[in-house]
């Protein structure tokens, strides 16, 4: 990673669902992010917290990186309110929120207000038929 980084050309590294990483990955990911040698890594890591345990190997990287004086942010992602995907879904539609109230709550239902959920289900309407223009 030295080789092709400096603090002008900082390398990127995004691995998604990083749940999934057995121990020796994360040991990997540990030796990177911790190099003291000059090494520019911005590291972006996401997992799904419904899918780990409090003992899950990936909260050991977490707290090794801590630990090793490696600046960490956590940020927690969670699924839009009622009230942001009635506005997210009049906005596509191009129609009042109070007359997407409606479908918002059945969306809401279905979904939880999870984005990509939304899409899907948005989506599959439209592909039904059951969502038209007009």
């Amino acid at each position: 990673v030295r080789v092709v980084s400096s603090p002008r050309h900082p390398v990127m590294l995004f691995l998604d669902d990083v749940q999934w990483a057995d121990s020796t990955a994360l040991d990997v990911i540990h030796t990177i992010l911790s190099d003291t040698m000059g090494s520019c890594m911005f590291f972006v890591g996401t997992y799904r917290n419904n899918e780990v345990q409090a003992d899950h190997d990936i909260f050991n990287l977490i707290e090794m990186l801590e630990i090793s004086n490696v600046r960490t942010t956590k940020l927690s992602l969670t699924g839009l309110n009622r009230e942001d995907l009635n506005t997210m879904i009049s906005d596509a539609l191009c129609l009042y929120p109070r007359i997407c109230k409606p479908l918002s709550d059945i969306v809401f239902q279905k979904t939880t207000g999870n984005p990509f959920f939304v899409l899907e289900f948005m989506q599959s309407l439209q592909s039904r038929g059951l969502l038209q223009y007009n």
